[in-house]
Formats: structure tokens, C-alpha cells, sequence
């Protein structure tokens, strides 16, 4: 039961961010509200895999060090535009999905998973600290710079419940 909620939880941030992308207008997704802060399309980008890199990286089918593992998805990321973003947060979506299916109530309370910084934890708590927050604190950045950068009416209802493109 913990897992399915787990699995809902990250699916449903990802519905948002994909529903909000919608939002951004098209001559603003270089928006940047200063120097040293990511534009909307490098958000874009790195949301794109923020729920389920961390994921992908304990569920490997090899023995791949973190960094030239973070590099292809960094560079996977790259070809994410405005276009095509919807299309790979479905992708994701699949992908988290299948990751879930491999993964069991027990693994979340006892397997033991290491973060790239060197610290462990168990799986239900990394994917907590990692999975679920990283997507949605990513959210909330988004969300921030549409009303940043546009006239879109966003309310605090498009940033935690509504999810399907056909809302827009």
C-alpha cells in the first residue's frame, strides 16, 4: 500500500509540471529572472528526469559509477524543448511506473540504497528525500516563474490539483 502511494504521489507532481508547462508562453521559455538562475527551458530540462533519475540510478542493470551515469541523463535532457516536454514527462511517467513494479512493500522498509554523496538509507525514505521532493520543490519553481513571466492566471489549485491537460 506505502508503494502505491509513493508511485501516486510522484505521478500526480508529474501530471502538474506537465499541465504547467502548458502554461508557459512560448516567448518566454528563456525566461530567466537573473544571471545564475536556470531558465524556464533548462527547468524544463532538468524536471524532466528529476523524479526518476535517483530511481534509475538504484534500479541500473549495470554497475555504473554516479557521475558518468548523471552525465547521460544530463545530456538526455538537452534534447528536451518546450515541444516535446509533455512527451517525455509521459515517457517518465512509463518509466517511474515500470521502476515501481520491480520494486516491493518490503524493498521500501529494508533495502538499503546509497545516495551518490556517500550517505544510505532505506529505499521508502531515499525515494521520499529524493524522488518526491526534488519534483515537487521543482514544481514550485516552475509554477513561480509562469507568474514570474507571464500574464497565465495561475492559482494555488494549478500547483497541487490540477493534473490533466484536458483542464486546460
Amino acid at each position: 500500500m506505502y508503494k502505491q502511494i509513493l508511485l501516486n504521489s510522484i505521478i500526480k507532481e508529474m501530471k502538474i509540471v506537465r499541465r504547467l508547462s502548458t502554461k508557459i508562453p512560448a516567448d518566454q521559455i528563456d525566461y530567466r529572472p537573473k544571471e545564475g538562475i536556470r531558465s524556464t527551458l533548462e527547468l524544463l530540462q532538468y524536471i524532466s528526469y528529476s523524479a526518476t533519475g535517483m530511481l534509475q540510478y538504484w534500479y541500473r542493470k549495470d554497475d555504473s559509477e554516479f557521475r558518468p551515469f548523471y552525465a547521460l541523463l544530463t545530456a538526455h535532457s538537452k534534447t528536451v524543448t518546450h515541444e516535446n516536454f509533455i512527451a517525455e514527462m509521459d515517457s517518465q511517467i512509463e518509466l517511474v511506473t515500470k521502476i515501481f513494479n520491480e520494486i516491493t512493500e518490503e524493498d521500501l522498509f529494508k533495502k538499503e540504497v546509497d545516495y551518490p554523496w556517500g550517505e544510505k538509507a532505506l529505499l521508502g525514505e531515499a525515494i521520499l528525500e529524493t524522488c518526491v521532493k526534488w519534483i515537487t520543490g521543482y514544481k514550485m519553481q516552475l509554477f513561480l516563474k509562469i507568474k514570474l513571466s507571464s500574464e497565465e492566471k495561475l492559482t494555488t489549485p494549478d500547483l497541487w490539483r490540477k493534473t490533466e491537460l484536458e483542464m486546460i
